[in-house]
């Protein structure tokens, strides 16, 4: 577990931090069968050549013979939430939402649950960026918890940070999923002299804030890496959305609100 220190204090200081340890052995099983449960599901989107307006989203640089494999290779799937009653509940596991709730205080929103998946030879490099420069929500100060479900490593692609990079101002990153070979003004493969990469072990958690630029390796490895991902805010965070978007959009409540299981924001 995370040191008795003052958890928001880490996080407000280095705009990250780690928890270790935080799912017990028999929720990291359920949530490897539950992956496969959603991939079957997968499997039949594609059949029905409904996959591509689904939340189910393939890896982007296959090749031409991969694409056409029975089942699709996938980068992510979001909105875990509502196709899956594991990950609907993980969202809400104490051990993670009690140290989300020491940075944020006691209301807490869910504006995110992703399943992030880095399969073994293909999962896509990730290229810096910074998540609230996508995002419709201001003040950009959402905490995104991105849980490995497998071990994460540098070989098949572990996030990558530049800690403290939170306090600087939200920057124009273009598209985040990045081809193998791909080298850009933005790619992770510059190495810049403060990224630091962040293995972790199944059932430990990064918990970074917004504006913190982070990416993630390309996964080399024969090995699939996982990874569940949620992002919370609380209420003082405004929805201001961007042009084609509703202008009202309602959230899980995750904790607090005098026990309210939804809340919406509209737009001002």
């Amino acid at each position: 577990m995370i040191s008795k220190n003052s958890k928001k204090e880490i996080f407000e200081t280095n705009g990250y931090l780690v928890g270790k340890n935080l799912l017990k052995k028999n929720e990291i099983i359920e949530c490897r069968r539950e992956i496969n449960t959603l991939k079957k599901k997968a499997d039949s989107l594609a059949q029905s050549n409904t996959i591509e307006q689904s939340d189910f989203q393939i890896e982007p640089f296959l090749e031409k013979s991969e694409k056409k494999i029975k089942s699709p290779i996938l980068r992510k799937i979001e909105n875990t939430q509502d196709h899956s009653t594991v990950f609907y509940e993980l969202a809400r596991n104490e051990s993670i939402v009690s140290i989300v709730k020491e940075i944020l205080g006691p209301d807490i929103l869910l504006f995110r649950s992703t399943l992030m998946l880095k399969p073994a030879l293909h999962g896509s490099e990730h290229a810096f960026h910074q998540d609230a420069s996508y995002w419709p929500m201001d003040p950009p100060t959402l905490v995104t918890v991105s849980i490995a479900i497998d071990e994460s490593t540098r070989k098949n692609g572990c996030i990558k940070i530049i800690p403290g990079s939170h306090v600087s101002e939200l920057k124009q990153w273009g598209k985040i999923a990045v081809p193998p070979r791909f080298k850009s003004s933005n790619s992770i493969k510059k190495n810049d002299p403060n990224e630091l990469e962040l293995p972790l072990l199944p059932g430990s958690a990064l918990f970074f804030h917004s504006k913190l630029v982070h990416g993630s390796g390309p996964n080399k490895s024969i090995h699939s890496r996982n990874t569940a991902l949620y992002t919370y805010f609380n209420p003082e965070v405004i929805y201001k959305p961007h042009k084609g978007m509703p202008n009202a959009r309602t959230f899980s409540v995750i904790s607090g609100l005098n026990g309210a299981k939804f809340f919406e924001i509209i737009a001002e």
